[in-house]
């Protein structure tokens, strides 16, 4: 018949045993016809497919009603497969159930396509949906949405100290407590520590702000029980009402926002506040683009002193951008634009060529300053080794790495230093003291400086917590061989305390102040 060349057919007594099974069936099975008729139809069955769907399969046929379903079977031979199924009863005359009819599909192929995508689109670690699925889920809605983001506060501290498995255990214990809080809606973890739901919430009044609060209040006074641990963190959060990827992007910067007012959540809703930041964006990515056209992206140069002999003896240099109208603007007014608008590897590529010029016509040591971005960025990074290869300055550079960004991405950072140290290069951790101070961290990586940034330093003689502080790190820099510069030094005192602490080098306004040229 038809249905026997098209399909997967068997049939049964009312019992479930086999009576017959077409060609299909021994095919995909791996059963001969002699093998299959006479046993039970679970012969077939696969162990992962839940109790209660044979029940429900049995109840239906049983009362006389066709049930379809799709489910996973398992071959003679071990194998996984999958088929759509249409179970049928057959009556008698008399109007009793004589036996059954089983069509099937073999939907093995479209499962494990199904399969491949989701895993493309699930969060490894959480079982949640993805970055990917965030974005994917955005863009096929046809209809503006609220996008709420949690952001775990400085969570790779957690890593730092409890260790990595840890810090995956507590991540997985979060998104299951979050999942019960907010069940009602898709979670989505983006990143480490970023999570995200969507609901269809239009109106942002303060009855729905009181309630993310309170939402965030609940998840900082919940205690993780972790291994022998009880961890608890503080969360921020931004919000926003949007279509598509923009509503993403909305929440994000919400969600800077409140990090820097130090608020637990905030709204975008184009109040002034952000709506002044988006056009200080574009006004500043448009002075960073004519900057780099106009050749006005220049290293000014700040001088470091050696504390025995009170000489400068090395330079930092320091990005600066001279503004049309001849402003000098730092760093603080900036970079961050040109990270979001993609301009950033420019900035470094073109300091880094300015500040080698220079240096190869004297023997001064120089400093460079180098984001994580810059380390992980494979076209940077390559730059910067092919300067390396070929400048003459090369033993007398040293890169400067960011403590707190170093330490996120040990791997990354110890394999840059490991390399830029063959070609005869310095490293220093710069700002130590403002994010972990993780000596373990340091004592893993092959570093020559440590500079002790200026918040320890400008009231090293007020406060005995701060003195306290760079004793350590002097303590564990000595001990290490490693020397020490502080930063932010600007008066005698401060200075006449340093050098009995035994602090190698100084910089600071009491000595140099960053200009375009250096002392020869």
């Amino acid at each position: 018949m038809a249905l026997d060349e098209s399909s997967i057919v068997s049939k049964t007594d009312p019992e479930g045993i086999i009576t017959y099974a077409n060609n299909a069936f021994c095919e995909i099975s791996g059963y001969t016809q002699k093998e299959l008729v006479g046993q039970n139809h679970n012969i077939i069955r696969h162990p992962d497919n839940p109790h209660e769907l044979f029940k429900e399969l049995w109840e239906t046929i049983k009362s006389g009603k066709i049930w379809k379903n799709t489910f996973k079977n398992l071959s003679k031979e071990g194998r996984e497969y999958y088929v759509k199924t249409t179970i049928v009863p057959i009556f008698s005359e008399e109007g009793e159930i004589v036996e059954y009819i089983a069509t099937r599909v073999d939907v093995t192929e479209l499962i494990l396509k199904d399969q491949i995508i989701q895993r493309q689109l699930t969060d490894t670690l959480t079982g949640n949906k993805n970055r990917t699925a965030l974005f994917s889920d955005l863009e096929t809605s046809n209809q503006k949405v609220t996008l709420v983001i949690f952001n775990i506060d400085r969570f790779s501290t957690i890593n730092d100290f409890f260790g990595y498995e840890i810090g995956d255990m507590f991540l997985i214990a979060f998104a299951e407590y979050l999942s019960q809080m907010i069940f009602k809606h898709d979670m989505y973890r983006i990143s480490g520590d970023e999570f995200v739901f969507i609901c269809d919430k239009q109106d942002l009044d303060q009855t729905f702000i009181e309630h993310i609060e309170e939402t965030i209040n609940k998840l900082e006074q919940h205690k993780f029980h972790i291994s022998t641990y009880e961890i608890s963190v503080n969360i921020t959060g931004g919000v926003a009402y949007a279509e598509k990827s923009k509503v993403y992007n909305m929440a994000h910067m919400a969600l800077k926002e409140a990090k820097e007012q130090r608020e637990k959540v905030i709204v975008y809703n184009d109040n002034m506040m952000l709506s002044e930041k988006t056009r200080n964006n574009i006004i500043y990515i448009d002075k960073i683009k004519s900057a780099i056209d106009n050749d006005r992206i220049v290293p000014y140069f700040q001088g470091i002193t050696d504390n025995k002999t009170r000489q400068i003896v090395k330079y930092e240099s320091l990005i600066r951008l001279i503004d049309s109208d001849g402003t000098v603007l730092t760093p603080y007014w900036f970079l961050e634009h040109a990270k979001k608008a993609k301009l950033y590897s420019k900035l470094t590529k073109i300091i880094v060529e300015k500040t080698f010029a220079l240096f190869e016509t004297n023997e001064y040591e120089f400093s460079l300053n180098l984001t994580l971005q810059d380390i992980v960025n494979d076209d940077t990074r390559t730059f910067l080794y092919t300067k390396l290869s070929t400048s003459p300055a090369v033993n007398r550079v040293v890169f400067e790495i960011v403590e707190s960004e170093g330490i996120e991405n040990f791997d990354e950072v110890a394999e840059f230093i490991k390399t830029v140290k063959q070609y005869g290069c310095k490293i220093a951790i710069d700002d130590f003291g403002t994010g972990y101070s993780n000596f373990s961290y340091l004592s893993k990586l092959d570093i020559d400086y440590i500079k002790i940034d200026g918040s320890l330093i400008k009231n090293i003689n007020k406060d005995r917590d701060l003195l306290l502080s760079v004793e350590s790190i002097l303590f564990f820099a000595q001990k290490k061989g490693i020397q020490t510069i502080a930063e932010f030094v600007e008066d005698e005192a401060t200075l006449s305390t340093l050098i009995n602490l035994g602090v190698d080098y100084s910089q600071g306004y009491l000595f140099s102040i960053p200009q375009p040229t250096i002392e020869t």
